[in-house]
């Protein structure tokens, strides 16, 4: 049965206390959240952290200001260049060489931008239905996406208390009575640690999509053909959010990519599809050693 507290370790990461849950042995696989209200490490990865543990020494952080990893002293949103600096800094503290970087949402960004800063540290790179990575579409295309992620990013409305978030959070995936748990449990975290009301004050360059992808024009696109380590991109037919032209957009962009559509998933498709996901996820890695 899975507990709603997550079981992890803290270690200093610099000036930060930093929140790591670690299962298996093997070779090192790094999982890596995503960017919403209330979000973090055992959430998102739950319901796919005891298979890869079967193979992997898998470490699942809280990242920047996330869950019970700490929020830097000013207590400001830290966007994903500044999530990945802190990344980079415990994998080095943990001596983790040549992993396999699983980011899903703008935890994506977190692993591409790895891979071109410190490539000794990804030896594979799989990137999951992210819209913090993938570019752009042409006008006509992107207004559909962007209606789907003003309604499912719209935290002011959806953190005015912990019933309405519950409420806005039906659709995210199959919320069964332990998903509800925990996303209850980290509604509550969140508001004791200041998290919420930094999704409630997001900067200006958080909020409009237009300028929210600038940071991978600018940070991501020019340097992605340097990247060598094998890439797999998994996405959901259903996400409103990055719909799957976006996913083989990026995939032209990087040099050893393969693309996988998971039908019937959403946004979080490690949830919708868990067994399918992690399996997929298991054999692409035996198959790219």
């Amino acid at each position: 049965m899975t507990s709603i507290e997550p079981a992890g370790r803290y270690l200093d990461v610099g000036d930060i206390r930093t929140f790591v849950i670690e299962e298996g042995d093997g070779p090192p696989l790094v999982l890596l959240h995503g960017s919403s209200a209330a979000l973090d490490a055992h959430l998102t990865w739950y319901r796919t952290m005891p298979a890869f543990a079967r193979h992997f020494r898998t470490i699942a952080p809280d990242l920047l200001g996330f869950g019970r990893t700490a929020m830097m002293p000013d207590g400001l949103y830290r966007n994903r260049l500044e999530r990945t600096l802190h990344v980079i800094d415990l994998l080095d503290a943990l001596g983790v060489k040549g992993a396999t970087l699983v980011g899903h949402s703008e935890g994506g960004f977190v692993a591409a931008k790895i891979a071109i800063e410190r490539p000794d540290l990804v030896g594979r790179m799989v990137i999951v239905t992210s819209g913090g990575t993938a570019p752009a579409m042409d006008d006509g295309q992107d207004a559909a996406w962007h209606k789907a992620s003003a309604a499912a990013y719209d935290y002011k409305a959806q953190t005015r208390d912990e019933k309405t978030f519950i409420a806005s959070r039906r659709e995210m995936s199959d919320l069964d009575s332990t998903l509800e748990a925990i996303l209850r449990a980290n509604f509550r975290l969140a508001e004791e640690t200041g998290t919420i009301e930094q999704f409630r004050n997001l900067p200006i360059s958080e909020q409009s999509m237009r300028d929210y992808t600038k940071l991978q024009e600018e940070h991501l696109f020019p340097y992605l053909d340097r990247i060598e380590a094998p890439a797999l991109l998994i996405w959901a037919a259903d996400d409103g959010t990055v719909p799957v032209a976006r996913g083989e957009a990026l995939m032209r962009m990087l040099p050893r990519a393969d693309l996988h559509v998971f039908q019937h998933a959403r946004h979080m498709v490690m949830h919708d599809r868990a067994h399918d996901f992690a399996r997929l996820i298991i054999d692409w890695c035996a198959d790219n050693t």
